[in-house]
């Protein structure tokens, strides 16, 4: 598996749990990061902030918990606990929760011989190719990205709505549709159909 193994837990029933707060202010393992490479972190976390999948330093142990008892395919981010990698991958998939650390090298985040310059680009990318084929790794896991677990289950209208803009339009054309300044702005704070 690229960036490291995937650990396997038993599914049990449990209820959603409350999020930890998000703590952006608190020390960090990660590395110092120059020129290009710190903007596309900047951006990154900025994405991951808004998506309301990302859950920052949650143990690896409590994100399989809260996945346990959630259909195949949901999935969210986390911090890697792995000093040389910025994020972890949890979903939960046939056999239980599983981790995959994600690869930050040369610009770009890794992940199954993927990479992009965006971590949200790339979970799209594997929510897309996992609806054809189930990504399968070493250890004989079938991995299917199919919905993100996040902090809040009940999605404001508003983000209901910048999702299906996208969805239906592309990010690409949100600039070309007739959206008052406001809404586009907020359609552009999270691109992603996700």
């Amino acid at each position: 598996m690229v960036g490291g193994s995937s650990q396997l837990d038993t599914p049990a029933s449990v209820r959603r749990p409350v999020p930890p707060p998000l703590q952006p202010d608190q020390p960090t393992h990660y590395r110092t990061f120059r020129n290009a490479e710190r903007g596309i972190v900047d951006r990154t976390l900025r994405f991951l902030d808004e998506s309301g999948f990302y859950w920052g330093p949650l143990p690896v142990d409590q994100a399989h918990t809260m996945l346990a008892s959630e259909p195949v395919g949901t999935f969210l981010v986390r911090d890697s606990t792995q000093a040389n990698h910025l994020f972890s991958l949890s979903v939960r998939t046939e056999k239980g929760p599983v981790s995959m650390r994600i690869l930050f090298d040369r610009e770009h985040f890794w992940f199954n011989n993927a990479h992009f310059d965006c971590m949200v680009k790339l979970l799209e990318y594997c929510v897309d190719s996992t609806q054809i084929k189930p990504f399968v790794f070493d250890c004989d896991v079938s991995v299917v990205f199919s919905k993100p677990f996040r902090r809040h289950p009940v999605p404001k209208l508003q983000q209901l709505c910048r999702r299906n803009i996208i969805r239906h339009y592309g990010a690409e054309r949100i600039r070309k549709l007739p959206l008052v300044s406001g809404l586009q702005q907020y359609v552009e704070k999270f691109p992603f159909k996700i």
